[in-house]
C-alpha cells in the first residue's frame, strides 16, 4: 500500500517540476532564446532525478504524520 502511495506522490511531484521548469525555460526564452530549449531539457531531465527524493520525504512525511508506521524491507529476505 505505502509503495503505491509512492509511486503516486513521485507521478505528482515529478509533473509539479516539470510544470515549474516550463515556465523557467519560458522566462529564459523570452530574454535569451538560444538559450531556451537547452534550458528546458536539463529541467526537464533533472526533474525526474530530483523528483524521487522529494517524493520519499514527501511519504514518509504523510505516513507518519497520519500515525502510521514506515515500512522497511527486511534486509534478511532474499
Amino acid at each position: 500500500m505505502q509503495a503505491g502511495i509512492l509511486m503516486i506522490v513521485y507521478v505528482l511531484t515529478a509533473a509539479v517540476m516539470q510544470f515549474i521548469g516550463f515556465l523557467i525555460s519560458q522566462t529564459i526564452d523570452a530574454f535569451w532564446p538560444a538559450a531556451g530549449l537547452m534550458t528546458f531539457l536539463v529541467l526537464f531531465l533533472s526533474a525526474y532525478g530530483l523528483a524521487w527524493p522529494v517524493a520519499v520525504w514527501l511519504t514518509k512525511w504523510g505516513i507518519v504524520k497520519a500515525g502510521y508506521e514506515v515500512e522497511r524491507a527486511d534486509p534478511r529476505a532474499s
